[in-house]
């Protein structure tokens, strides 16, 4: 194992003539290198090396460094780089399929018009990363922290975001078709024009989002803790989240019927569809109580202020009977 990493190492050093041992403040000038390796070099520091076009087929470079590293229009298809270190690293036009990124550091990271489909970027340290105009599809952001990324017009089609941290990410007119934010943070992420087409945002927090708008919701699909910004936006319920009551130890039995139902053919889309409508009625309900309330004068109005109470409160009953 020492020996293949030394010559991997020695190598790299043909190869980028001209380059530091020593890791630089910053990456060289590109040489288009073109280099291509493959096999073991877990742990590795290639920190401020000029890699551009480097290729790494089916390569394991675990907890390897690239700091500073310059690894523009390189190919990564099926390797390796959990764990790895891309503090402030040139990832542009950057390319692989079913890349394992778990738990690296791309803090910093410029990764422009890159192209990492069905890979996995679970609990990586994303901030102030770069990513605009990237291609994500079906790849897994699970607990990553893209705080203060960019991924404007980036296409995360099918992608899994369950617990990531989004707060002040710029996500404009970034592609989300049938993507899951399950628990995800928006914090006070841009998402002015993303596209959110058989999103489910169920769990998620967009309490706080800019650029959200009622159109974009329309098209999505969440659970009954979805929070939303403050006003009259509503969130249609996920099918699986009206069908599957397990929470409700209540009504267990009448669920258990109610899917075996469903998977003998039986429609319920109506009743759905219905009981979703009810549920917005009531909200909407609820807002314009609050509004009446919040509008009363401080004195005088107490009689009032009780019967409007009283009467919020008799409609949360139904909400939660429903």
């Amino acid at each position: 194992m020492t020996m293949l990493k030394s010559n991997i190492l020695r190598i790299l050093k043909l190869a980028l003539l001209g380059t530091a041992l020593c890791a630089p403040a910053m990456a060289q000038v590109p040489v288009n290198s073109g280099l291509m390796i493959s096999g073991n070099c877990s742990g590795c520091d290639l920190s401020g090396r000029d890699m551009s076009r480097l290729t790494l087929t089916g390569a394991d470079f675990t907890n390897s460094t690239f700091d500073y590293a310059d690894l523009s229009g390189g190919a990564f298809d099926k390797s390796n780089l959990s764990g790895a270190q891309f503090r402030r690293a040139y990832l542009i036009r950057t390319t692989g399929n079913s890349v394992n990124l778990s738990r690296a550091i791309l803090s910093d990271a410029m990764m422009n018009e890159a192209s990492l489909s069905a890979s996995n970027l679970s609990d990586t340290d994303l901030r102030r990363c770069d990513m605009s105009g990237g291609v994500f599809t079906k790849s897994d952001f699970s607990r990553a922290q893209l705080i203060n990324a960019s991924a404007s017009q980036a296409d995360f089609t099918e992608a899994q975001f369950h617990n990531a941290q989004l707060d002040h990410a710029n996500l404009e007119n970034a592609i989300f078709i049938s993507a899951e934010f399950r628990d995800a943070q928006f914090g006070h992420a841009n998402v002015s024009g993303a596209i959110f087409e058989n999103a489910d945002l169920s769990g998620a927090d967009l309490s706080e989002t800019r650029g959200l708008t009622q159109n974009q919701l329309d098209q999505a699909c969440g659970s009954h803790n979805t929070k939303l910004p403050t006003g009259n936006k509503t969130l249609r319920i996920c099918p699986k989240h009206m069908l599957v009551a397990a929470s409700a130890p209540e009504i267990a039995v009448a669920d258990r019927t109610h899917r075996r139902a469903v998977f003998e053919g039986v429609d319920y889309g109506p009743k759905l569809d219905q009981l979703e409508r009810t549920r917005r009625d009531l909200r909407e309900t609820l807002d314009t109580i609050d509004r009446a309330i919040a509008a009363l004068p401080a004195r005088g109005s107490a009689a009032t202020r009780a019967e409007l109470e009283f009467s919020r409160r008799q409609i949360v009953k139904m909400m939660d009977r429903l």
